[in-house]
């Protein structure tokens, strides 16, 4: 394991104190866009006292096996997990799936079928940047991220160490933002789809780092199609909108969940264990999964 990437992600400072047994429900490994590999994250979330550690890749449980070892040895609960990348309203959404049953052919057929799309956008988005001026070749792209689902991240990255671009933000405000050359559209699932995929798979659906601008009655919609928990805090959440969303949750019958979204330490307060759900509302997930599996 890399020392130096452990250490990082263990640097927490959490707003639910104290983490003794608390769950960070949203984790990234470098199977999908994160820094850390799967163990690393797990030794992390040890580290810093969490009961139970979520790892979420995008539209991949490839890191889940290689996790459950490490979990088991220290004693931490791992949840197995996903992020799905979806299509609601006209607009991106993530769809979170919990105590997933992560060998369930039709949810890894629909993650395959994101992945197919998303190297498709990947070689498309290369393309368009070597019309810049810019090198990169896919090959070499996959050779410095051989476990990734590779995107704009990844990306960035590989122009930073390159150097071509100074920064990650040089990268997305220059190339890979939104209305920049780089910038291509991800496939995506529809909402509902992922919901029923998940919920095959005896898994609880969360939605992920809520919009803003999400309407109710949008949320209602999603409640309909089957979502049972909604994240109510996490990184870049204002304090209001995090007491909005507690209040919807209360309000509407979703279990209120949060996690760091860590990735990487390249930003303020995204750590492992830096934003947590508490035992309760875990046990409350789990019940549902109970529920879901009794069906």
């Amino acid at each position: 394991m890399n020392p130096t990437a452990n250490k990082t992600a263990a640097t927490a400072s959490s707003r639910h104190r104290p983490l003794r047994g608390a769950a960070d429900l949203h984790v990234h490994t470098t199977h999908s866009d994160g820094a850390c590999s799967p163990c690393e994250v797990v030794v992390a979330a040890a580290r810093v006292g969490l009961g139970a550690l979520a790892i979420t890749d995008h539209d991949t449980v490839s890191a889940l096996p290689l996790a459950r070892a490490e979990a088991a040895w220290w004693g931490i609960e791992l949840v197995a997990g996903v992020e799905l990348t979806c299509e609601f309203e006209g607009r991106e959404l993530h769809i979170l799936g919990y105590f997933i049953r992560d060998d369930d052919p039709a949810l890894c057929a629909a993650m395959s079928a994101l992945r197919a799309g998303r190297a498709e956008r990947v070689r498309t988005m290369t393309a368009r940047l070597k019309a810049q001026g810019l090198w990169i070749e896919q090959a070499a792209l996959k050779q410095a991220f051989p476990r990734a689902v590779l995107g704009r991240r990844h990306v960035a990255e590989y122009l930073v160490h390159t150097g071509q671009v100074g920064s990650v933000r040089d990268a997305f405000r220059e190339y890979l933002g939104e209305g920049r050359p780089g910038c291509i559209d991800k496939l995506r699932l529809e909402a509902g789809r992922a919901i029923t995929l998940i919920h095959a798979a005896s898994g609880v659906s969360a939605l992920a780092h809520p919009p803003a601008t999400l309407k109710e009655r949008s949320l209602c919609s999603l409640i309909q199609l089957g979502l049972q928990a909604i994240e109510v805090d996490g990184t870049g959440f204002s304090r209001s909108l995090s007491r909005r969303l507690s209040n919807q949750a209360n309000r509407l019958g979703l279990i209120a969940i949060a996690g760091s979204d860590f990735h990487a330490a390249d930003r303020p307060g995204r750590w492992i264990g830096a934003i947590t759900t508490d035992r309760e509302s875990l046990e409350r997930l789990r019940s549902a999964n109970a529920a879901i599996e009794t069906e």
